[in-house]
């Protein structure tokens, strides 16, 4: 613990207890403040009590009251900066430098020519009612209360490590409660919010936030257009309401109660949106979304549960999704070339996959699917090695479009569901049949499987075929 002295005029001072930080750093500012107002002689000093009459000052003189015993008073004037300390000035006796009672202080007649700041330094912490102007309010020590009540004023709004309770006013507020175990409670107003501690924070429909939370296991619930920051190393429990943002995250449980939401670079998260969601390049993510689901660049093992979803593929992806209705997925479209797998088999809906370079394995869906092999994107045109596995419920067309890549594809059960076809679409042959016919040319069968030979060396095996015939291809 740090103790800062501020000076007052007439041998008045204070000093306050300080746990270090940016506590400290502000704390110390306020100090040299007042320091170089007394040595300009441009400040006035009233030790208030309960019952200091109405102050005010004149001209560029700074009002400074100090508070040096505990009890409830209610300051009335144009303070400047109000200090709660242990008295530090003339007849100090040892062992009399700190305050150890709570002090309550009624703000509301106050009334600063520009922004009040507020420090408490009492070990046993500052309730401060907030009154009509705007201020700064730092509580040092202890259990501390800012109470904003329904005002308008804009604060900036910081405390330690002490367990504190923050009601923001309906202004632009910006805060920190330190490390300790805070509550938090967000109005109408736009609030700037760091959360260092295991925090309980809630916000209203109609405010605004920016929260970052960096102390993770906290409680938050926010409403519309809010944005999370989640950069913590243990994960918090997030509830955020429509057209809302939460950025990385670890381990965190993320409920999207609006209509629509994003996530972006997630790891190990489980997230739930009752409307649509927007997934940006998260990792190991369980994502449940009742209504559609925008999954882009994600990776690693991933579990997705959503009534539509549209999926843009990345390095090292691993994926079960179960969508009700239509989903596609698009493999490796971004430059990457590594493995991924996509499992539709618990899906109700349709499954389009187009697969791009590198390794890529897929399972489709309980409905009628569409596979295209070889996919061009632009920047990326490595040879497509893919394993595809249709269903066996309804009839699915595989194929490939004129201009595809090289590679080899194998169709584990084409034979599983009479109707599969095999397409070659945009090739625009003179007579189909007949180019069907020279395709069936390259086929060689060998252990029960046929394979064939495409334009721009592709090969497709078809495993438990060795009756291919001219019928099985759609080439226009």
């Amino acid at each position: 613990m740090t103790i800062v002295t501020i000076v007052g005029t007439s041998g008045t001072a204070i000093q306050v207890t300080v746990g270090g930080g940016k506590a400290q750093t502000l704390a110390q500012t306020y100090a040299q403040q007042m320091s170089d107002a007394y040595k300009r002689n441009d400040l006035k000093t009233v030790l208030v009590t309960d019952s200091t009459a109405r102050t005010i000052t004149t001209g560029n003189t700074l009002l400074e009251g100090f508070v040096t015993t505990g009890g409830s008073f209610a300051p009335l004037g144009t303070y400047d900066f109000i200090g709660v300390g242990g008295w530090a000035g003339s007849g100090i006796q040892s062992g009399e430098t700190l305050l150890n009672e709570r002090v309550t202080i009624d703000g509301s007649g106050v009334t600063p020519t520009t922004t009040l700041s507020v420090l408490g330094g009492s070990t046993a912490g500052l309730t401060y009612e907030a009154g009509s102007g705007n201020g700064s309010f730092l509580g040092l020590s202890g259990d501390n209360y800012f109470n904003g009540n329904t005002q308008s004023a804009s604060w900036t709004i910081l405390t330690g490590d002490g367990n504190d309770t923050i009601l923001a006013t309906n202004g632009i507020n910006t805060i920190d409660a330190g490390t300790g175990r805070n509550v938090i409670q967000l109005q109408q107003g736009t609030n700037y919010v760091a959360s260092e501690g295991q925090d309980t924070i809630t916000g209203q429909e109609g405010g605004r936030t920016v929260l970052t939370l960096t102390g993770g296991n906290a409680l938050v619930t926010l409403g519309s257009n809010s944005y999370v920051s989640d950069e913590a190393t243990i994960g918090s429990h997030i509830t955020i309401g429509d057209d809302s943002t939460v950025q990385a995250g670890q381990g965190s449980t993320i409920v999207f109660s609006g209509k629509n939401g994003t996530i972006s670079g997630v790891h190990n998260d489980t997230v739930s949106a009752l409307g649509n969601l927007t997934a940006l390049s998260g990792s190991a993510q369980t994502l449940s979304v009742n209504g559609a689901l925008q999954f882009i660049a994600g990776t690693g093992a991933t579990r997705i549960t959503a009534d539509q979803a549209t999926l843009w593929g990345a390095d090292g992806l691993s994926a079960n999704i179960d969508v009700n209705k239509a989903s596609l997925w698009t493999g490796n479209q971004s430059g990457s070339s590594s493995a991924e797998m996509i499992n539709a088999s618990s899906s109700k809906g349709s499954f389009e996959a187009w697969t791009g370079a590198g390794q890529q394995t897929i399972i489709g869906s309980e409905a009628s699917d569409h596979f295209v092999f070889g996919t061009r994107y632009s920047g990326n045109e490595g040879e497509t090695y893919v394993t595809v596995t249709g269903g066996n419920v309804a009839a699915n067309t595989f194929g490939v479009l004129a201009g595809h890549t090289a590679g080899d594809v194998t169709i584990t059960d084409f034979s599983a569901v009479s109707g599969n076809k095999f397409f070659m679409y945009n090739y625009k042959p003179a007579d189909a049949e007949a180019a069907a016919k020279e395709l069936l040319a390259t086929a060689t069968v060998s252990g029960g499987n046929t394979a064939i030979m495409l334009d721009n060396n592709m090969k497709v095996t078809f495993m438990g075929v060795t009756d291919l015939k001219a019928s099985s291809f759609d080439i226009s």
